[in-house]
């Protein structure tokens, strides 16, 4: 896990692919993780390091075979931290070198983060607009989505399911109109053939 973790090729391209609100929800969810997990400053890692304190976790990059399996992990990444839960138990079983290394590859990962800038999250606190309010709206505007797609759904499956019933119908109509011929040509074959033995 601390490979993919500190391998920030794939931080990058995955903190890429983020919407603005997911870009957001994520640097959140990092310092909060990184408060609770006590990380230490960038000057404690340094004084740590100047001194002997903190070794540096070997980073092993291995890269995954092909270009499917590259976007599956930034994929999944993606979610992990989107996740804070997931996020911290991630983080929780690593050691502190590990910390401090998967610290330093997101530090450079997160410049790929597509956040606002800094005079846009101004003006909205100016006026009182919050990213929990579009998180809200954004929440909203997915869940009504989801209904239609529900609705559509279940409408094409209605319709599908009478097309069924009325086939099923015709065929079965066909079919006793067909035994009712067969019934009529038996009887009027066994009629001549009584007359003929009489």
């Amino acid at each position: 896990m601390f490979a993919i973790l500190s391998d920030y090729h794939n931080l990058s391209h995955a903190f890429a692919r983020l919407s603005m609100l997911e870009a957001i929800r994520l640097k959140r969810n990092l310092d909060q993780v990184f408060t609770d997990l006590k990380m230490p400053s960038t000057a404690l890692i340094e004084k740590m390091r100047e001194e002997g304190l903190l070794v540096d976790a070997p980073i092993v990059n291995k890269r995954a075979d092909n270009e499917a399996a590259q976007s599956i992990i930034q994929s999944h990444l993606g979610q992990l931290f989107l996740d804070y839960g997931r996020l911290k138990q991630a983080l929780s079983s690593l050691t502190l070198a590990q910390r401090v290394a998967f610290k330093e590859s997101v530090d450079i990962a997160v410049k790929a983060l597509n956040l606002p800038s800094e005079s846009l999250t101004q003006m909205m606190a100016q006026e009182g607009i919050s990213i929990d309010n579009l998180e809200q709206d954004a929440t909203h505007t997915a869940s009504q989505q989801i209904r239609a797609r529900l609705n559509t759904a279940a409408s094409e499956q209605s319709t599908l399911a009478q097309e069924v019933k009325e086939r099923l119908n015709a065929l079965a109509r066909a079919h006793a109109n067909s035994e009712k011929e067969m019934l009529s040509l038996a009887s009027s074959d066994v009629v001549p053939l009584r007359r003929n033995q009489a």
